[in-house]
């Protein structure tokens, strides 16, 4: 899942680990759930350049279980280092549409968070990949881990920024 930063116009899509070759290659991190959002011709804007140049993907590899890289104008090892722990963003709308039901993490955060009867129970905070499903952090007077299942979530409605939860047993207990 792709990762809003804060209240920035961008969503990060990877992290460079740190180089991989004297010819400037790097390991990625991917954060993105789309397979097609390394492939080469895509472009990123790196972290602490938004109004600068993109980053051109000109090659990629899969390497060990993950991803390796090559950018254009990064042709040495020197270049490739300078990039380690940066991210690779994109504009939101270049994600494209979410999946049939379901959403970007960027989408949910900020909703404000009402159960059915109507109680106000603060707003998305963080959005926690678990593995089996994702859970909302939702912060208000109290914390709220709300997992995002079927029977748990009631309605999104993304115009007016409301998530409509059905309380499960326990689950609003502090």
């Amino acid at each position: 899942m792709s990762r809003p930063i804060g209240k920035s116009p961008y969503v990060a899509t990877g992290r460079i680990i740190k180089p991989y070759s004297v010819l400037g290659w790097v390991k990625i991190q991917s954060l993105s759930t789309n397979p097609l959002r390394f492939d080469a011709g895509n472009s990123f804007i790196l972290e602490g350049n938004e109004r600068g140049d993109r980053l051109l993907l000109e090659e990629t590899k899969g390497h060990g279980g993950g991803l390796i890289g090559k950018f254009r104008g990064i042709d040495d090892r020197d270049s490739a280092a300078k990039l380690s722990g940066k991210l690779l963003l994109v504009r939101p709308e270049e994600l494209g549409e979410s999946p049939e039901d379901a959403f970007w993490e960027h989408q949910l955060l900020g909703l404000t968070v009402e159960t059915t009867e109507g109680r106000r129970l603060g707003e998305v905070t963080e959005v926690i990949e678990t593995g089996a499903n994702d859970v909302l952090l939702v912060s208000g007077e109290a914390e709220y881990l709300i997992p995002m299942i079927e029977d748990a979530i009631q309605r999104v409605d993304l115009e007016a920024e409301v998530l409509v939860i059905r309380p499960l047993p326990g689950l609003l207990e502090e």
